[in-house]
């Protein structure tokens, strides 16, 4: 054969099997930061930076308040679904607590959460906002803790379900700074497993 025949058809596979080992690699990166930080919405009220910095479970990266917000809340989070599929169907996760890490060498600020059950709707299905159902209120009174844990024993008893989204909820904390400015390092859902 000749290469101007040769050289080309090598060229095509080279480039086919490093464009596949590209692409496979990079979607198991995706995968795995997926299932420890699923993509939900976060939203800062206050437009400070470092939200995202929240969910990283690193506590020397930080989300500090730098303005009040003109809305009722600071910020929220989505953090989990409150079901996982399991091959069969949705099963139920069992929480324990919500854990609050001051910013290293401050402690938290007062603060007011708000605990939502926020509706897992179908985005593609549904062309609306979700439905928020409030669990509970938690009023932060004990000044100098550099941590908080929250006890979740007033969420409902979640059942199986067998079709998405009915009686799914993504957990959602929102939180509204009682202090012009403020420090947060980690909020983290503890589950029972």
């Amino acid at each position: 054969m000749r290469p101007v025949i040769v050289l080309p058809i090598f060229f095509a596979l080279v480039f086919v099997l490093f464009g596949n080992y590209f692409l496979f690699s990079g979607t198991n990166k995706k995968i795995e930061s997926y299932k420890e930080n699923p993509p939900f919405r976060i939203e800062d009220a206050t437009a400070s930076t470092g939200l995202s910095h929240l969910l990283d479970k690193n506590p020397s990266t930080v989300w500090r308040k730098i303005r009040n917000s003109q809305v009722d809340f600071d910020f929220f989070l989505e953090m989990q679904l409150s079901h996982v599929w399991d091959g069969n169907g949705f099963q139920p996760r069992k929480f324990e607590s919500l854990v609050i890490e001051s910013c290293p060498g401050e402690t938290l600020p007062p603060f007011r959460l708000h605990f939502l059950l926020r509706e897992s709707i179908n985005v593609d299905k549904e062309l609306r906002m979700p439905k928020d159902q409030m669990v509970f209120l938690f009023q932060s009174k004990e000044i100098g803790k550099k941590q908080i844990s929250i006890p979740l024993n007033q969420l409902p008893k979640f059942q199986k379900e067998n079709e998405y989204p009915n009686n799914i909820f993504i957990l959602t904390p929102e939180f509204k700074m009682e202090t012009e400015t403020g420090c947060i390092a980690d909020v983290t859902l503890k589950e029972v497993l």
